[in-house]
């Protein structure tokens, strides 16, 4: 096993060494050749294609070099060509604007010339372009010129590429059915070639689109016969397909199914460390627990994606130090160009003597600058604590501050909602149901401006006052409104504290969008119970229209119209959220039955304030 390992080392270890001489050889060529013809821009643009991933900044240094001589030379092909190249660069960098600008120059030489090799390139990185600004239906266009283009030579990998932009780019237009027909088209070409990894790169795509269209079925199929092929061939590509699986049984349900194919995937991204994934799964997987009420294990999943997400922000820190190595490359192949120049010169020792005493001379200010600096270091770090200390209690007020506000926000929102409600009677000569409904509403605000000061309430409070809240909304349905309340017995308890005001926006949701909607047997549920010693569980059930159909109600009804109440609950929830370890989770789920909407659950997970 030992030696298999070592093999494995020595065979990655050889690998990166060749790739790293290859790039030094072609370095060194560009240095050397001293000619300024379409010979050296080839070098150029190779060079720029092969480091285009590893060093963003050399290779666009070389792409405007590439393109400077062939403005000059006049070469619009190679003019093209470099143009593509640096919207490629741009495009990494997240320069889009930059990206999409060069890519149409690129696309307009090659139109001109009435190349296809070119009109491909340029169609590729502009498309890219467009695809990352959300221009979607302009991506499609060059997809399908491309497509169009190469399908007179079907087996060749420029028509697999442009096939597979195609499909891309029709799936991210919501057309399922030529997503679909492009995908297997590519499947079955490949198969035709023999070439078992184009024909799984088409398979993982299709998989997720069957599964975004809840196409179960289909999409368990084609995953289970990816994660059977690289099982086999490429164990190290199988953290994906693993993934895939699970968000499968997670979207009908089956969370007991999905935690072993969490799990999987996991193992794998943490040996590739994979830091994103990491924090991705995790959360998942916290959520995941916590509906199977696994809570020993939600707490230690949790702090293990407390622990990836510390990580992943240190990544600026990280960018620093790349920045640092890639500023001591450039500038050693600056001093490589002026050594190959003083090289044929008669002064190459003068320069030497030179250098050495700038060393010298370096190393002597650095040793001095180095002993001021330690002087001074403590005091340094002393400024920087107390500086910190300030920013956080000043952040701190800040949030506090924020949060006031909000509350402040809500509480007269929540009041004109009743108000009009109160005046929908008054005005329809409904006495009796006006005044049952007065009291019962003063009642409601009593309790709520109490406990609004408060920040925290119990469990029985909370429920009571919900409970007043579903009667007078009751009266507004003209009782056409059943509900219930299913509160475990450890949770009914008045040392259980909550926030004050966290459940009420997402019944008021329940209500408006989902059972409004509905003319009969309008049902809602609110069942809550214990977790654990540090966590409540939170479930809003209605069987109302779901969300797809409450949207195009609303849409068709009041397009500009945006509900407050969920709006600044959400900012709401960030602010409590802010800083804590334990946060509140909040997970909707549309309730389907044979592909039709047969409601929402809303689930909170919800931690036990400590008063």
């Amino acid at each position: 096993m030992r030696k298999l390992l070592l093999l494995i080392t020595l065979i990655c270890f050889n690998f990166s060494f060749s790739q790293n001489k290859i790039i030094d050889s072609l370095r060194a060529e560009i240095v050397n050749y001293k000619t300024n013809d379409t010979i050296k821009i080839q070098k150029l643009l190779s060079f720029a294609k092969r480091i285009q991933r590893s060093n963003y900044k050399e290779a666009e240094t070389k792409l405007q070099e590439a393109l400077f001589l062939s403005k000059e030379l006049k070469s619009k092909k190679f003019e093209s060509l470099s143009l593509s190249g640096l919207a490629g660069v741009n495009l990494q960098l997240g320069k889009l604007t930059k990206a999409m600008e060069l890519g149409i120059n690129s696309k307009k030489i090659a139109d001109s010339l009435q190349n296809e090799t070119l009109i491909q390139e340029a169609n590729v990185q502009l498309l890219s372009a467009y695809s990352n600004n959300m221009n979607y239906d302009q991506a499609k266009d060059l997809a399908a010129e491309n497509y169009n283009i190469s399908k007179s030579n079907p087996n060749s990998r420029g028509h697999f590429r442009n096939l597979y932009y195609y499909a891309e780019a029709e799936r991210m237009n919501k057309d399922f059915e030529g997503a679909e027909k492009r995908y297997i088209e590519g499947i079955e070409l490949s198969k035709k070639a023999n070439n078992k990894e184009i024909e799984y790169i088409f398979k993982t795509p299709l998989a997720s689109l069957y599964k975004d269209h809840r196409k179960f079925n289909k999409a368990e199929s084609v995953i289970d016969d990816i994660i059977k092929y690289y099982e086999t061939n490429n164990k190290a590509r199988l953290a994906g397909p693993y993934f895939s699986k699970a968000t499968l049984y997670s979207m009908q349900f089956k969370h007991k199914e999905a935690e072993p194919w969490y799990l999987k995937s996991l193992k794998i991204y943490e040996s590739q460390g994979n830091l994103f994934w990491k924090k991705r799964i995790t959360q998942i997987l916290y959520v995941n627990y916590s509906i199977q009420q696994k809570n020993q294990l939600a707490d230690s999943i949790n702090k293990v994606y407390i622990a990836a997400r510390d990580s992943i922000d240190s990544k600026e820190k990280k960018q620093i130090i790349e920045d640092v190595r890639i500023k001591y490359e450039t500038d050693k192949i600056e001093q490589e160009k002026n050594y190959a120049k003083l090289e044929s010169s008669k002064n190459r020792n003068l320069f030497i003597g030179s250098v050495i005493i700038g060393i010298l001379i370096l190393i002597a200010s650095l040793f001095y600058l180095g002993r001021i600096k330690a002087r001074k270091k403590a005091e340094v770090i002393t400024l920087e604590l107390k500086e910190t200390q300030k920013r956080l209690a000043l952040e701190k007020q800040y949030r506090d501050a924020e949060l006031k506000a909000l509350k402040a926000q809500m509480n007269p929102h929540f009041i004109f909602n009743a108000l009009n409600s109160i005046q929908e009677y008054i005005v329809l000569n409904k006495k009796s149901l006006a005044s049952d409904y007065l009291g019962k509403f003063a009642d409601l605000i009593r309790n709520y401006l109490y406990y609004s000061d408060t920040g925290f309430i119990s469990i029985p409070e909370e429920v009571h006052n919900l409970n007043l809240y579903l009667e007078l909304e009751k009266l507004r349905f003209e009782d056409e409104l059943s509900y219930s309340f299913d509160v475990e017995e450890k949770a009914s308890f008045e040392l259980i504290k909550i926030p004050t005001m966290l459940i009420q926006p997402y019944v008021e949701n329940a209500l408006k969008h989902g059972l409004l909607h509905k003319k009969d047997n309008r049902k809602l549920n609110i069942s809550i119970s214990k977790l654990s010693s540090s966590l409540v569980q939170c479930i809003i059930e209605d069987n109302g229209v779901g969300r797809k159909k409450s949207e195009e109600i609303k849409s068709r009804l009041k397009p500009n119209h945006k509900s407050f109440a969920l709006d600044a609950n959400t900012q709401r929830l960030d602010l409590l959220n802010y800083g804590k370890e334990r946060k509140i989770g909040i997970e909707i789920i549309d309730l389907m039955e044979n592909h039709e909407p047969k409601g929402t659950k809303v689930i909170l997970t919800i931690p036990i304030i400590k008063s």
